[in-house]
């Protein structure tokens, strides 16, 4: 089988594999090993709706996806094997441990819980789950692991509600933050408004996904109206000038994934991505690998063409950690501190 391997760092490893590094927006769902998913399949005996074969082909980008509805097919099929403790542990677990081995020194993971429930397994054994094998990777690779909990745009207000007070619940365990994702298409943020107004003073940190199936707009909502911290993607920003000015003024990081938004039709290549534009306005941005098996990328390779496409230094790629880190939702100080450190010593 043509499986994406384990991803072990090659005898000399990249000036960019090197660089410490902080992940600010990866998700579980996105992360499973092909070889992880056929031996949990098996474990769970569920039946395969397809060739086990060419497993790759039905969770991996082909080149035929044409939106972002086309990509989350793919993310979706991983909801048939995360579905009970083990298999969320050891999905966490694996995500930062490639993580690791990508020189990611502080990871936030993010994933929908309320996707993986069953009649015996609730939201929170899902939590409880992922936050143990996040545990485990940092015990074994001292890996700095967090966990956002992201709650969809599809499913029902209540359930993200509900979601959103287990998350502070969990604030002491290693959630940090909330997120929203999903089609932005037919289902806007504004549904899940009371999720976020729950969150307020609670100290956890505040995520969208915006700014990529939908406008602009989208973005300003989940800004001005939500109060979000940071955005996932909100590269269509580039389309209104207002927009980016308040990005810029307000502070709000762009959680930018390059090789994701052409994956789902944001853009049609890399060469039109808007990365270098956005970052040279003054808007904070962070580059992470959003789903790194279905896309086949590591933030490295997101790093990589930073410099080759948009011609990036290394002194710009090791601001932009630092950015990320200010800007992450680690609350100890003195972790940042520590991390702070290890990134400044990079520098040539």
């Amino acid at each position: 089988m043509n499986l994406y391997p384990v991803f072990i760092p090659p005898p000399a490893l990249t000036v960019y594999q090197r660089l410490p590094k902080c992940n600010l927006h990866s998700h579980l769902e996105g992360s499973i090993r092909p070889q992880t998913f056929l031996e949990l399949a098996l474990m769970q005996n569920i039946p395969l709706p397809f060739d086990p074969t060419h497993v790759e082909k039905y969770f991996q980008v082909t080149g035929e996806e044409q939106n972002l509805t086309d990509y989350l097919h793919k993310i979706m099929v991983n909801y048939l094997i995360l579905k009970d403790r083990e298999a969320l542990r050891r999905a966490a677990f694996e995500a930062a441990e490639d993580a690791h081995f990508d020189g990611v020194v502080y990871f936030e993971l993010r994933a929908g819980p309320v996707n993986h429930v069953t009649s015996s397994f609730s939201v929170a054994d899902c939590i409880e789950s992922m936050l143990t094998g996040l545990q485990q990777a940092e015990a074994k690779y001292g890996i700095i692991c967090r966990l956002i909990l992201s709650g969809l745009r599809d499913h029902r207000p209540d359930a993200n509600l509900d979601l959103a007070r287990l998350a502070v619940r969990y604030a002491d365990q290693g959630v940090v933050g909330f997120d929203l994702a999903g089609n932005e298409n037919g289902f806007p943020a504004a549904l899940h408004r009371a999720a976020f107004h729950s969150l307020r003073d609670s100290g956890l940190g505040i995520t969208v996904h915006a700014g990529e199936a939908a406008g602009w707009k989208s973005v300003y909502y989940a800004v001005i109206e939500i109060g979000a911290q940071r955005i996932g993607h909100g590269v269509r920003s580039i389309e209104s000038h207002e927009m980016m000015n308040i990005l810029r003024d307000y502070q709000v990081l762009l959680e930018i994934c390059p090789t994701s938004n052409v994956h789902t039709g944001t853009f049609p290549d890399i060469q039109t991505h808007p990365v270098k534009t956005l970052h040279d306005f003054g808007i904070p941005i962070s580059i992470g690998d959003d789903d790194p098996i279905t896309s086949r990328t590591r933030v490295s390779n997101e790093l990589t063409l930073l410099e080759g496409t948009f011609g990036f230094t290394l002194e710009d790629i090791i601001a932009i950690q630092l950015t990320s880190l200010k800007h992450s939702f680690l609350r100890e100080s003195d972790l940042k501190t520590r991390l702070r450190q290890e990134i400044d010593a990079y520098r040539p």
